[in-house]
């Protein structure tokens, strides 16, 4: 079993220097939720400092600058849809309400703090194990009509889930991860007879068939 990075015995452990090294990176923006549960993982892996080494191989020297890493994070992870040849683009990364439709984030994107989303009638599927913060803490606001939403995060994201519901389910499946001292997701759900499920799954690793659900 892997050692708590906040257990304060373990200060001295380079594990625990190199885990909170990703921690400032990821609450700068500079790696994804995805890329953080990856390597923390390889860190309490470590048994030797090559090991370690090739953890943390690759991480950028000098922080890159908020700003101009959340416009390369919007182009990369809310591109316009198109194809080869194609005359028509269509962008609805901005869309933030549904009615009778889905609304879908996946993918390499950026979510900013305060975000909301309301669906009437619909879906909402947020896929945030690629997303990028840019803060130790982010809050999510879902508004759930009648509407579903399922929501997969990395391993290492702790989560609170707050919220007014009636007559809703909520279903949590946070599978056997050791990995924990990651960015915080303030998760706010309100709705009325709505569904919600969140499921922790490594990036990369591919969706069950009890995603329909567990």
């Amino acid at each position: 079993m892997a050692s708590d990075p906040h257990d304060t015995s373990s200060f001295q452990d380079p594990r625990t220097i190199a885990q909170r090294r990703l921690e400032q990176m990821v609450g700068r923006g500079e790696l994804s939720l995805s890329e953080f549960s990856d390597r923390a993982a390889k860190i309490w892996a470590a048994t030797c400092p090559a090991e370690l080494e090739v953890a943390l191989s690759g991480l950028p020297a000098q922080p890159l600058a908020g700003e101009a890493f959340r416009t390369l994070a919007r182009q990369a992870g809310q591109a316009p849809a198109t194809s080869p040849g194609s005359a028509i683009t269509v962008d609805e990364s901005q869309r933030k309400t549904s009615v009778f439709d889905t609304l879908k984030r996946e993918g390499r994107w950026l979510l900013p703090d305060d975000y909301r989303l309301t669906s009437w009638m619909g879906d909402i599927y947020l896929d945030a194990r690629e997303a990028v913060v840019d803060r130790p803490r982010t809050h999510v606001q879902l508004n759930l009509w009648g509407a579903d939403a399922k929501i997969l995060l990395p391993p290492g994201v702790s989560v609170s889930v707050t919220g007014n519901r009636t007559l809703s389910d909520l279903k949590i499946d946070e599978g056997k991860y050791e990995i924990r001292g990651g960015p915080h997701l303030d998760f706010e759900i309100n709705g009325f007879m709505a569904g919600v499920k969140i499921k922790i799954l490594a990036a990369g690793e591919k969706i069950p068939k009890t995603w329909k659900w567990f």
